[in-house]
């Protein structure tokens, strides 16, 4: 017998949680075992000695709620000194205890009555794992849970989970609320008693696709509500299980009218748009070709006149610009634009030739550097974005006297640069002058500054970019970067 009891003596010492037993009858703990006096850090003397069981529990609702549940068990039997009879498995309880060291942990707690020869309850046995990480990261998780809950009850989108025969699953309140009813009322019907046919129709074709394919998908679709129409726009995405396969499928709707009633000023204004700039275009072409013709037959009679020279190139400038008016205003509003290829060295020396009065009037001269083999696959319009930045140097860098245009051909684009020597325009003006309304110099002031802003456009309408840098000793490098 001495063998049996030591031996269980030992099997509780070396359990792999604590053990600790309670002496009804004084109210303290008797005995722990070696996890016990780990986990709680008392000494064996405080243990002999009989520690009061109110100190192990943090505080006195603790400590309430934990004797409320033994009596609940064998209160009877231990007043009343009759066998507890009471054997049902005990369920796990939380309780929160307090360590020697005054720090508290949650204890996850199975206990068991210790009864005499009599078979009357005399303490209580109690096995308690230290759960308090559990726990917390339990809570975390619950709380997590409910923001998200939360989120998505309170989210002003239509969220809803579908199964395969289109059952609605569960559903957020705006989602209910769009179609006029609650929650707990509309879980578990079918979509096709809820919405318009058409709507049902698409729908189920994109849930079929979802549950088909294991992918996302998005469409956008309209329903009429009264007078009105209403655009929507529905992300389906898959809910799989553990095995990958789809189980269900949770949508999010979003009302899109507002962008899509935008969209449609935006067509009905683009269409507005080229009409306005048909008649402006048609309307400005007859005097530019009038111009350039009484030009042209000037230039017979005076072809040594520098005056009508330049009127002829100028107005001859005009008319290219008028015939260009179409694919400009595209290019300015971030339109595709139709491009070709084009030998960049024959393109600027065209350009060139447009100022040769001007530079001669300033006393400048234009240098091209640019390789007969160097093409780009662009619009024609990328020549007006050059002469705006040689336009630009004649008028605010004549002190330099000369302009460079080369370029510099790399693996996937070519870099056009086009150089004075004039004052260089400081760092923090670099980054703003292609902005709408800016302008290069703050003296006599004149226009609404729309030069580099449209550059920037073109280059934008050829996936490029544009900049400026500063050229040594002085002056800028203004540069246009296209891809091959």
């Amino acid at each position: 017998m001495e063998e049996l009891k030591r031996n269980f003596t030992d099997t509780l010492e070396f359990l792999p949680g604590a053990l600790i037993e309670i002496d009804l009858s004084r109210q303290v703990v008797s005995y722990m075992n070696r996890m016990a006096y780990f986990l709680f850090g008392y000494l064996p003397s405080a243990v002999e000695a009989g520690i009061p069981l109110q100190d192990i529990f943090l505080n006195e609702s603790e400590y309430q709620c934990a004797r409320k549940l033994a009596e609940s068990y064998a209160l009877e039997s231990y007043e009343n000194k009759t066998p507890y009879t009471r054997y049902e498995k005990q369920e796990l309880h939380d309780f929160w205890f307090i360590k020697l060291d005054g720090e508290a942990f949650c204890g996850g707690c199975q206990g068991s009555f210790i009864l005499d020869d009599t078979q009357v309850p005399v303490g209580v046995r109690l096995y308690i794992r230290d759960l308090t990480e559990q726990r917390k990261t339990e809570k975390a998780l619950q709380d997590s849970e409910e923001k998200y809950r939360t989120l998505v009850e309170y989210s002003s989108d239509l969220i809803f989970l579908v199964n395969k025969q289109g059952i609605i699953l569960s559903l957020n309140k705006a989602a209910a609320q769009s179609v006029g009813g609650e929650s707990e009322d509309i879980q578990g019907q079918d979509i096709a008693s809820i919405f318009p046919e058409r709507t049902v129709k698409d729908y189920k074709k994109s849930l079929a696709q979802v549950f088909d394919s294991g992918s996302s998908t998005n469409y956008e679709s309209f329903q009429q509500a009264g007078s009105q129409t209403i655009w929507i726009n529905t992300t389906l995405n898959p809910v799989k299980d553990d095995s990958g396969e789809v189980t269900a499928v949770l949508g999010v709707s979003r009302d899109i009218t507002e962008r899509k009633l935008a969209e449609i000023k935006i067509e009905e204004s683009d269409s507005l748009r080229e009409l306005l700039l048909d008649v402006v275009t048609h309307d400005l072409k007859t005097p530019a070709g009038v111009i350039y013709g009484l030009a042209d037959m000037a230039k017979e009679y005076l072809p040594d006149d520098e005056i009508i020279e330049s009127i002829f190139l100028s107005s001859q400038r005009l008319l290219g610009v008028l015939e260009n008016t179409s694919v400009l205003s595209r290019a300015v509003f971030g339109e595709q634009i139709p491009k070709t290829v084009l030998a960049l060295e024959k393109l600027v020396l065209e350009i060139g030739t447009e100022f040769i009065s001007q530079l001669e009037s300033t006393g400048m001269s234009l240098e091209i550097q640019i390789s007969p083999e160097i093409k780009v696959i662009a619009n024609p319009l990328i020549g007006e974005a050059l002469k705006n930045y040689i336009s630009n140097a004649i008028k605010y860098a004549r002190d330099g006297k000369k302009i460079i245009v080369e370029a510099i051909e790399g693996k996937d684009s070519v870099l056009i640069g086009v150089k004075d020597f004039g004052k260089t325009i400081p760092a923090e003006k670099r980054s703003l002058i292609f902005e709408r309304g800016s302008q290069l110099s703050d003296v006599n002031k004149k226009g609404r500054g729309l030069g580099l802003a449209i550059v920037k456009r073109i280059a934008t309408a050829h996936n490029g970019d544009v900049g400026v840098e500063p050229n040594q000793p002085s002056g800028n490098i203004f540069y246009l970067n296209l891809p091959k």
